[in-house]
């Protein structure tokens, strides 16, 4: 069966490629990534609204970009990941786990950002993303987006980026955590020029 075009939706086509143009020209937040939770004020220009040193290794990330900053920081192994969605302006992170293992030094849970997207385009441009560094060797295992949700009272799509495991017992919470740095410093540029490919196409 050949999957077809929906007839009769340019009015559906015209917000999704606007939304596919946001992408493309997206340069994030306006001001501190993590948003109003950083109030650090900065050693280069003296601001507290400034992104002159704004990055994942800021000493204040984990909380600022938390919701419940003294209670759940963000866990430091995802953290850059964590940022980098932040950093897009077009995901919204909600919860995110950095991955444990058991005692016994098994996997126990996964690496994981669960996220709010305003428009499908962007959880497709992400997965898109994805898909390319997966494709190209630079992760360890597949990882894929996911459709969940965050609250049974929450009628809002949550999104999940997640680690794809293979059938073979070799890769280490290591492995995982190294895929999602790669994620990280990676993420942001792919989806801008997925947005650019998609308007040219």
């Amino acid at each position: 069966m050949r999957i077809g075009r929906e007839a009769g939706a340019r009015l559906e086509r015209d917000r999704l490629m606007a939304d596919v143009a946001a992408a493309a020209a997206s340069v994030g937040p306006a001001g501190r990534v993590c948003g109003e939770g950083c109030s650090r004020v900065c050693g280069t220009c003296g601001s507290r609204g400034c992104q002159c040193e704004c990055g994942p290794d800021c000493a204040d990330a984990a909380q600022a970009l938390s919701s419940q900053p003294s209670t759940y920081p963000i866990e430091p192994g995802i953290v850059p990941l964590v940022y980098a969605f932040a950093r897009t302006g077009l995901l919204h992170p909600c919860w995110s786990c950095e991955g444990h293992n058991h005692p016994d030094g098994s996997l126990w849970k996964l690496p994981t950002v669960w996220f709010y997207a305003d428009s499908s385009v962007f959880a497709r441009l992400l997965a898109d993303s994805v898909a390319r560094l997966a494709s190209g060797g630079s992760l360890n295992v597949e990882w894929r987006v996911a459709i969940t949700y965050s609250d049974p009272d929450n009628p809002r799509t949550t999104f999940a980026l997640e680690p794809v495991l293979p059938l073979r017992d070799s890769i280490v919470l290591a492995d995982l955590q190294s895929d999602a740095r790669q994620l990280a410093k990676s993420l942001p540029r792919l989806i801008k020029e997925g947005g650019r490919a998609l308007l040219e196409a």
